[in-house]
C-alpha cells in the first residue's frame, strides 16, 4: 500500500472499534512529526466516549461524521512550549502524521478543522478543560472505514514551477 495514494477523508464508519495497539501506532506516528527546534509543543486527546462525541458535533457542524466513529482524536498545541509561533506547523504536521497512520493500520480517517475559527476553538478548549496556553488545532476522526469508493487522484502537473513562477 502506498500510504500517500491511499489515504482520502472518510465521512462514513463502520462501528468497528480502533485497536489499542493501533491507536498505539498512530499516537506514537503523531509524535513523530517533526516541530520547530523539536519544541514538540502538542499533545493529544483521545475521545471515545459518545456523549463527547455528540457535544463536538454541536460545537462542529462540519464534524458530524464522529457520531459514527468509534473515536477521534483532539490535537492541542501548547503556546508556552512553541517555537517562535510555528504552533500550526508543528500541529498540522502531527496530524497529517496520525492521518497516514491511520491509512497504514486500514482505517479510515477525516481532518476536521478547529485552528483559526474562534469560536470552535474556544468551545472546544472549554469542553476539554484545556489550559490557557493551550489551543485546540484538529479533530481526527478514525475508524473502520464504511465508504468503498477509490481515493481522489491528486496529481495535477500544471501546479509544478521550477525555478521560478513563470
Amino acid at each position: 500500500m502506498d500510504v500517500f495514494f491511499e489515504r482520502k477523508s472518510v465521512r462514513k464508519y463502520l462501528q468497528d472499534d480502533v485497536k489499542e495497539e493501533d491507536l498505539n501506532y498512530i499516537l506514537r506516528a503523531a509524535m513523530s512529526a517533526p516541530t520547530a527546534r523539536n519544541a514538540r509543543c502538542y499533545s493529544f486527546i483521545v475521545v471515545r466516549d459518545k456523549e463527547t462525541h455528540k457535544k463536538i458535533a454541536e460545537v462542529h457542524r462540519a464534524a458530524q461524521m464522529i457520531l459514527q466513529a468509534p473515536l477521534a482524536i483532539l490535537v492541542v498545541g501548547d503556546e508556552s512550549k512553541v517555537f517562535e509561533g510555528y504552533l500550526p506547523q508543528d500541529c498540522a504536521a502531527a496530524t497529517q502524521n496520525i492521518l497516514l497512520a491511520a491509512t497504514l493500520k486500514g482505517y479510515g480517517s477525516v481532518w476536521c478543522g478547529v485552528y483559526s475559527n474562534d469560536e470552535r476553538s474556544k468551545a472546544l478548549e472549554k469542553l476539554f478543560l484545556l489550559p490557557s496556553s493551550v489551543r485546540a488545532f484538529s479533530i481526527v476522526v478514525i475508524g473502520k472505514s464504511a465508504d468503498n469508493s477509490a481515493p481522489k487522484n491528486g496529481w495535477q502537473p500544471e501546479k509544478i514551477k521550477y525555478e521560478k513562477w513563470s
